[in-house]
């Protein structure tokens, strides 16, 4: 089973528009977790037979989501009150935070497990004192893959090879970028991303292999397939 994630980490709408329009042109489904509310994440949300929004909670101190973790839950569950799934921001994981989110919001499957490159990847149910949680481990990530002293690009070669279950992790700014190392991102950022024009991000995309050319490889192999978490569960 082959799945898309996306972590929306704030990225500016025409972003986000970009990478959906290319899933639906090619029919692919994919659970986006969402930072922030936007035109474009109500445009998203005007396609459940394609994309499913979990939440994307950021618990680390100073975050703009919330002072305590309760407060964090609560600001992103407002954004996104039908979601059933998360992935946390920069992967802030616990049992104490798995279990409260268990008990005070309807978040049943969690994917904040990166396992690198792992084969036989598959499902779990976690035991919590609330109720049990599934928790669904992905196994490549854009940003991760840079880091590599040779990253690898063909996901949709680890894909077809994997296994068993093989999730991934996109950034709609990386897949924009075609980002193979983190230098156009952070020239965004010290801009203020959320400002970022199509232009902009135009003049310092990447030519060759890298996070947008892996992601439109994946969409090509899936054209009219994947699957979203909730379905993993």
């Amino acid at each position: 089973m082959i799945a898309i994630t996306l972590d929306i980490d704030w990225a500016p709408d025409h972003a986000i528009d970009a990478v959906a329009g290319e899933m639906i042109e090619r029919d692919v489904r994919a659970t986006w977790f969402v930072t922030h509310a936007s035109s474009a994440i109500d445009r998203l949300r005007d396609r459940p037979d394609l994309f499913e929004l979990g939440i994307h909670p950021n618990f680390a101190p100073g975050s703009t989501h919330g002072e305590t973790p309760e407060a964090v839950l609560d600001h992103c569950m407002a954004l996104v009150p039908e979601a059933r799934a998360m992935r946390t921001h920069g992967l802030v994981q616990s049992t104490a935070l798995l279990a409260l989110a268990r008990e005070r919001t309807p978040i049943r499957v969690d994917a904040s497990l990166f396992l690198p490159g792992a084969a036989s990847l598959a499902p779990i149910e976690y035991p919590l004192a609330p109720g049990p949680i599934v928790r669904v481990p992905y196994l490549w990530e854009d940003d991760a893959e840079m880091l590599r002293p040779d990253p690898s690009w063909d996901a949709w070669g680890l894909a077809t090879t994997a296994a068993g279950l093989a999730v991934f992790d996109f950034h709609p700014i990386h897949v924009v970028l075609n980002s193979a190392d983190m230098r156009a991102y952070e020239a965004l950022k010290r801009r203020e991303l959320d400002r970022a024009t199509a232009g902009d991000v135009a003049a310092l995309r990447h030519d060759g292999p890298g996070a947008g050319a892996a992601f439109a490889a994946l969409l090509e192999g899936l054209a009219g397939g994947g699957r979203r978490i909730s379905e993993l569960a």
